[in-house]
């Protein structure tokens, strides 16, 4: 009888953290894939421990042009296509919603600032991907039915004619001198 005792107490807590294993990683697999641009690269710090830090730059959506932080946005496109981003007044209403989480690193703010955990062996060649400003990066974020979402992996490409242009009007903008104030 003492034996069976001990075995339980080993065999039980074993399963429990198997079941506990199983649910989290189903969790993590459920949900629709889209395919987010980034931006916002610190150029002095691209790696802090193992993982990236960026800025969503969800499509036809700034959040620079609202008082406050939304409280979820709504997809819209074909996943993996995300074709625009809207602020999502009501949350039911929306076919793909994504809410912050609250509690994580980021708060409120998680709707607009990322952060991809990644293996030791990635962090080199993603410092250097990070590096070349002709390309563009593109985060996968996995969207859940309650409108959680988790970034899942990183990838770049060349950036478009149009995508240069506007860099490139962006930095001529950038370093002109501000306009005279004329005075009478």
């Amino acid at each position: 009888m003492n034996r069976l005792i001990r075995l339980a107490a080993v065999v039980v807590p074993v399963l429990g953290l198997g079941a506990l294993w199983a649910q989290s990683d189903r969790t993590y697999h459920q949900g629709t894939e889209w395919e987010v641009p980034i931006q916002g690269y610190d150029p002095r710090d691209y790696l802090r421990g193992h993982y990236v830090e960026f800025s969503y730059d969800w499509p036809g959506f700034d959040a620079r042009e609202l008082d406050q932080q939304p409280e979820a946005l709504c997809l819209a496109g074909k996943p993996p296509r995300l074709d625009a981003v809207v602020a999502a007044g009501d949350v039911a209403a929306c076919t793909h919603p994504i809410t912050p989480d609250s509690s994580g690193v980021y708060g409120i703010y998680a709707l607009m600032t990322g952060r991809l955990y990644l293996g030791q062996d990635r962090a080199a060649q993603l410092e250097e991907q990070l590096r070349n400003g002709d390309q563009r990066g593109i985060v996968t974020i996995r969207q859940r039915d309650d409108g959680s979402f988790t970034p899942i992996g990183i990838r770049f490409r060349p950036l478009t004619p149009a995508e240069i242009a506007e860099r490139d009007a962006q930095r001529a903008e950038e370093s002109l001198p501000p306009p005279a104030i004329m005075s009478r």
